[in-house]
């Protein structure tokens, strides 16, 4: 196994907590691998609702440093460190 690190906040642990106690697992890595094997088996059981943030409608790396530079809301660092990081991405087309 893989360990994965995560940060949560004081609520979201102590909801944790509490169902595991509430369930009876062991410790919070059974919670979770109980939970992502349940998303396995039924990736319905989350709505896309409930994702509000979802990824660009393009994978154009320009396409999307043209979008934020054109609200003018930027500075020019952090365009340059979105540049940066596009550029490092493998999700993005590097046109």
């Amino acid at each position: 196994m893989r360990t994965v690190n995560i940060s949560l906040t004081v609520e979201q642990t102590n909801a944790i907590d509490q169902a595991i106690g509430k369930f009876g697992f062991a410790n919070r890595s059974e919670l979770f691998r109980a939970l992502i094997r349940t998303f396995l088996r039924k990736p319905e059981v989350i709505a896309e609702e409930d994702f509000p943030m979802k990824g660009p409608d393009t994978k154009s790396a320009k396409v999307v440093l043209n979008s934020f530079k054109a609200t003018g809301k930027y500075s020019k660092a952090f365009l340059k460190d979105l540049e940066r990081g596009l550029k490092n991405s493998d999700y993005f087309i590097h046109d």
